[in-house]
């Protein structure tokens, strides 16, 4: 039965991926000037990868040329099929599951991608065969070109650098935030959690962002009893200098190692390990990964949502990250789609809801960790641990 939740899970993101393609190629139709001045312009292939992405033979200077950049969306024609795809860098771009025409600035490339799929297979390119000879497949190919015109100039935009957000080190370029928040350190502060008793935070012992040290005093400060690293092996959190003889080596430790998939049976089996170390152990506590933003988001929101909290206090206590990492703030156009690509559809699949608004998130969490295979005494005894 747990199996089968998660991959009905894994199914539904998917699914959701594919909508959500299908919705922005509708919504963003061009205008009768971005259309009269589109010229199409036709692009053979170089090769085509095993995962099914088109290599494309065009430069990007060449797609400058032709009045497109990143940012924006075009047409593509694969025979007698169209279909619309943003111009991007990354995969992670759009979507699972969604079209991209990726440029890759380090080995100038163009191609025609699906992020987690094959752009070949999916539109009919090519058909893949597996044979004895190395490399233990071929391309069958039923089109060696594709048209390609401009639809939307910078259609894509704000999107585009919605995901590709970027961060400094420098204490300075934070000048109004306190030390805590320059470290993405806090309590979680929302209805039905026991005042002072979770923290969340960027790592106190990985140096890479120059703020663990400030996160090693803030978590002494609050008297941080037992922590939860969502990145680290104990190895590798052994290894790093700041660790040995500090406070965080005095605390109960669970070293969960998470990935980034968070709707796959691994990370199931790891948000219940994280619930039973906190049933098992006293707080306060802290949760942690790298940054405190991605992993540590989506265990909070889930924590958060099982306490009581509402769908207000999730989302600020999620995008507070982005306000301390990259000047994000509500009422900013990125601030919606960040909140929208990174938490709410993700949370969605998770609590099987279509819309947060109207979902009792309690109840839906409640079901949640049932799902991955906590008791109903595990549940008691964790509202017991966190709640008010």
């Amino acid at each position: 039965m747990k199996r089968f939740f998660i991959l009905a899970l894994a199914a539904l993101m998917m699914l959701s991926a594919f909508a959500a393609c299908a919705k922005t190629a509708e919504s963003d139709m061009p205008s009768a000037e971005t259309a009269a001045q589109a010229a199409p312009f036709t692009v053979g292939f170089t090769k085509i990868k095993k995962s099914g992405n088109v290599m494309l033979d065009t430069t990007f200077d060449e797609l400058k040329a032709n009045g497109i950049e990143v940012g924006d969306i075009v047409t593509v024609t694969v025979a007698e099929h169209s279909f619309e795809l943003p111009v991007g860098t990354s995969y992670t771009d759009v979507d699972a599951g969604c079209m991209i025409l990726r440029f890759d600035a380090e080995d100038n490339e163009i191609a025609l991608a699906i992020n987690m799929g094959s752009f070949a297979s999916e539109t009919g390119i090519a058909e893949k065969e597996t044979i004895e000879a190395d490399p233990g497949y071929r391309w069958n190919m039923n089109v060696t070109e594709v048209g390609i015109a401009l639809k939307e100039k910078q259609g894509y935009r704000a999107e585009y650098d919605a995901r590709n957000l970027t961060r400094t080190n420098a204490r300075a370029d934070y000048a109004d935030l306190s030390d805590e928040d320059f470290a993405n350190f806090r309590a979680v502060k929302v209805t039905g959690m026991r005042e002072n008793v979770l923290y969340r935070g960027s790592s106190p012992i990985d140096p890479d962002l120059e703020r663990n040290e400030t996160v090693m005093r803030a978590m002494e400060s609050a008297g941080i009893r037992t922590v939860i690293n969502l990145a680290d092996s104990e190895a590798d959190m052994t290894a790093y200098a700041a660790f040995a003889d500090s406070y965080y080596s005095r605390c109960s430790v669970l070293n969960v190692e998470m990935g980034y998939d968070f709707t796959s049976a691994e990370f199931g089996e790891k948000i219940k390990a994280c619930v039973l170390f906190l049933i098992e152990n006293d707080g306060p506590y802290l949760v942690h990964c790298k940054e405190g933003k991605d992993r540590t988001g989506m265990l909070c929101a889930i924590l958060e949502c099982f306490t009581g909290a509402s769908v207000d206090e999730v989302k600020a206590d999620y995008m507070a990250t982005y306000r301390n990492f990259y000047h994000v703030g509500q009422g900013d156009e990125t601030y919606g789609i960040v909140l929208r690509n990174n938490l709410v559809k993700t949370l969605c699949v998770l609590l099987g809801v279509e819309d947060l608004e109207t979902a009792d998130l309690r109840e839906k969490a409640g079901s949640y960790l049932l799902s991955i295979g906590l008791t109903e005494q595990q549940l008691d005894a964790l509202r017991a641990k966190l709640g008010a």
